[in-house]
């Protein structure tokens, strides 16, 4: 992915915690806060891994360039999949359904928006 497409989906992370902070703000706090430690504690791992991979396998020799929209379109796509099952897997819990799917989907957004900043850095 290109810095203009991390860029784009940096964006759209952003906006649904934005909206699950509008809607339950005290759940998404607790929720962003748990995603964005382990995205924090996993970004030193991928880079580790990704170092390995080009070590022994060599760089990507066609990297991607210019601008695709597709690119984070797809993983915006699969993000609201994932949210999707999230609200699946809540919608039958009484009483706190909504604070247990505002939180959780919190952190599933939290966690990616740090490793997709991270690389950000590059």
């Amino acid at each position: 992915m290109t810095r203009a497409e991390r860029l784009v989906l940096l964006a759209f992370f952003v906006a649904v915690l934005a909206v699950l902070g509008g809607w339950e703000p005290t759940a998404t706090a607790i929720g962003g806060v748990a995603g964005a430690g382990a995205g924090v504690a996993a970004a030193g791992r991928v880079r580790r891994v990704r170092e390995r991979v080009d070590a022994r396998i060599g760089p990507d020799e066609d990297p991607a360039t210019g601008f695709a929209l597709r690119r984070p379109a797809v993983r915006a796509g699969t993000h609201v999949v994932v949210l999707g099952g999230l609200f699946v897997t809540t919608v039958f819990v009484p009483f706190v359904g909504d604070e247990i799917w505002a939180g959780s989907s919190a952190a599933v957004t939290a966690f990616p928006l740090v490793l997709t900043a991270a690389r950000l850095r590059r």
